[in-house]
């Protein structure tokens, strides 16, 4: 008779997603959302669920924005530089978003 082999359980990405964004809520602090498009989202994550972000100015914030986490690139917290990219050459490059195709089944 074979022993069935028994593996620990590994941490997916939706759970380490799930776990940056749930602190980042607790937090309150204001964040950096840098989308899949180039355009950056600065303010404070409100709520989230498996779909969606809500992020809004301020804690009151009437009418907060809703943002797709499939859009999503990158969350920093403000006071956090991203790593790689000079200032002076950021200011001048604009990102060249090219839309994905379906391929034919």
């Amino acid at each position: 008779m074979k022993k069935k082999e028994i593996r620990p359980k590994r941490s997916t990405r939706k759970d380490l997603q799930y776990q940056h964004l749930a602190a980042q809520s607790a937090n309150r602090a204001p964040v950096v959302v840098y989308l899949s498009n180039g355009t950056r989202l600065q303010g404070i994550v409100l709520a989230t669920d498996n779909y969606m972000v809500l992020l809004g100015r301020r804690l009151d914030d009437p009418q907060p924005t809703i943002v797709y986490k499939q859009a999503i690139c990158l969350v920093t917290p403000l006071d956090t530089p991203v790593v790689g990219i000079d200032p002076a050459i950021a200011a001048e490059f604009v990102p060249i978003y090219i839309p994905r195709t379906r391929k034919g089944r």
